[in-house]
């Protein structure tokens, strides 16, 4: 008999200790803050007359080592702001005090930390913020930031963090801002935040790609895979051909590009429009007279820094002088290049693949099958997630009792598997078997105390049965594990408007409106509620408010006609 296998997903912690355990978790670098002057902080800082007494304006001729960037042996690195934070310091203490710098890149270090989660909850939206937290907890105590932190010339990196953070939440605030005068205000602190970062460390203007990809691939959800479609005259995703209707989306890239423009303009108009002159020692791989080689040792480095990612055994100061040895002739290390573009090219494909899959069910029956095929043929026997694919398809085509078999193989394979069990919900209730339906998604839930989507369609289905207690606490059984689920509140609150309980539903209504403020529809049901309640002026609020983040949505639209139909009668 097979033992049970463990539950892997991760503990759900209350959303309210996040930022708390985020700042603690980012002290562990607290043990440097009475460190001295180190390697290249002598020549930034103790070296540097730019933080001492040169003229204020000299900090935006010179580089980040203190030399003039017209000078031919210029580092061309141009970092005046991390220059002048400090310099701010000394003139605070006219002194350099060692401990002052290392406590302010340790402030930093928190600061950036507790952004980090921010910024990963808009990434992963409401759904993932558990996945939020743990994520920023491993950046906050992840080694690969020692030098960053603990080295007090790392305070570039600081600063462009900080502001690179600060660009990317300001311009998700871009995104759903509805006043037009606030919306181009935001816009230009997002231009000056980025601008900051890059004059703390040139990487800063990767924000703004980072920005652009957020918004076409999060935001509109355009993937690779669509516009490699479009590109081949193959079909085009609706998401793509919305996003190339929607005005706003397109000005604010065309915003970035111009302003990715003007600041590389701005850049090389610095620099004289001239590269640094290196030395073999700082980059011995550019070196290199053969091609071949030379690609392989830039490549061999980037498998080494994804590696130092994942298992950080070893750190180093300065990756310069040697200190990783080339690849000149036969040598394993070759192998691990092929190796880590074998695996990252397979990541892509499975993402490209994953991604044709999720829009199955809007392709033909025979698109369906070939893909049932494909998975079929294409997988092990023993592999449950071929096994529960394959009865998804099948239960597209009506195959119920073949789906059922695939659900229950897949479970057979992989005892906890609670999207398996889901799966096998959903084609229950395409069955009307009601009853079997929730058993399964009792089961996903036991299996994953946070499986959204299994808990909504108990609440739902439990409504719809009339069994309106019943939907109810399970709904607050649900909140105990899924607090911060928008859904929950809503469908809660839509239970209780039918109830005629008015004052409950609204409270929960505005609590889904806070877990979730961009969703129209809750804004429509709440005006739906406020139009049964009499309160007519709410009503037209909320379905204005929808409307204003979904023009086309059709319920808002009647609902409002409706509404100013009522108001006509009564005058």
């Amino acid at each position: 008999m097979m033992k049970k296998k463990k539950m892997t997903h991760l503990p759900a912690i209350p959303s309210s200790l996040f930022p708390w355990i985020i700042v603690i978790l980012s002290l562990c670098f607290i043990n440097s803050y009475d460190g001295d002057f180190v390697f290249d902080d002598t020549e930034a800082i103790i070296n540097n007359n730019d933080v001492r007494d040169t003229s204020f304006w000299k900090i935006f001729q010179n580089d980040f080592w203190g030399t003039k960037l017209s000078h031919k042996r210029s580092h061309k690195s141009y970092r005046p702001f991390t220059i002048l934070s400090f310099r701010l310091q000394f003139w605070l203490r006219q002194d350099l005090v060692s401990q002052d710098y290392h406590i302010v890149n340790i402030i930093l270090h928190s600061l950036i930390c507790l952004l980090t989660l921010y910024v990963y909850n808009i990434f992963l939206g409401p759904e993932g913020q558990n996945i939020s937290f743990y994520a920023a907890a491993l950046f906050a105590v992840h080694p690969v930031h020692t030098e960053a932190v603990s080295g007090i010339v790392g305070r570039a990196e600081l600063l462009c963090s900080l502001f690179t953070w600060l660009s990317i939440l300001l311009y998700n605030h871009i995104i759903y801002i509805k006043n037009t005068l606030h919306a181009w205000a935001a816009m230009a602190s997002f231009a000056i935040c980025v601008n900051i970062a890059m004059l703390c460390k040139e990487t800063g203007i990767t924000a703004i790609g980072i920005c652009a990809i957020y918004d076409i691939v999060i935001v509109s959800k355009i993937y690779p895979i669509d516009i490699i479609n479009l590109l081949l005259f193959k079909h085009a995703n609706r998401n793509l051909i919305n996003f190339i209707k929607y005005k706003n989306t397109l000005l604010r890239l065309l915003i970035l590009f111009l302003l990715t423009i003007i600041l590389l303009f701005l850049r090389f108009n610095i620099m004289g429009f001239s590269t640094p002159k290196f030395q073999s020692v700082d980059n011995p791989a550019s070196f290199m007279n053969n091609t071949l080689f030379r690609i392989l040792n830039y490549n061999y480095i980037y498998c080494l820094n994804i590696w130092l990612l994942i298992c950080p055994l070893w750190l180093c100061f300065d990756w310069s002088m040697g200190c990783v040895s080339l690849i000149t002739g036969y040598d394993y290390r070759i192998f691990i290049v092929i190796i880590f573009w074998f695996i990252f090219g397979t990541l892509i494909i499975y993402t490209f693949i994953s991604h044709k899959n999720k829009t199955l069910r809007t392709h033909t029956h025979t698109h369906t099958q070939n893909m049932a095929h494909y998975i079929f043929l294409n997988f092990r026997k023993d592999f449950s997630t071929a096994w529960m694919n394959l009865g998804i398809v099948q239960s597209a085509l009506k195959k119920y009792e073949e789906s059922e078999a695939s659900y229950f193989t897949a479970l057979q394979h992989r005892l906890n598997y609670p999207d398996c069990y889901y799966n096998l919900g959903i084609l229950y209730l395409e069955q009307k078997q009601y009853d079997k339906a929730l058993k399964a998604w009792i089961n996903a839930t036991k299996q994953k105390s946070t499986h959204r989507r299994a808990w909504t369609n108990m609440i739902l289905l439990l409504d719809d049965l009339g069994k309106t207690e019943e939907a109810l606490k399970m709904a607050n059984k649900a909140l105990k594990f899924i607090p911060d689920h928008a859904s929950i509140y809503f469908n809660i609150a839509n239970i209780l408007g039918k109830e005629g309980k008015y004052e409950e539903a609204e409270i929960q209504f505005k609590q889904a409106i806070l877990k979730n403020p961009i969703d129209p529809m809750i804004y429509t049901n709440l005006g739906v509620l406020y139009h049964r309640w009499n309160k007519l002026n709410a009503a037209e609020q909320m379905y204005k408010t929808a409307l204003q983040l979904k023009p086309d949505l059709y319920s808002a639209k009647d609902n409002l006609q409706r509404l100013y139909m009522l108001k006509a009668s009564i005058k």
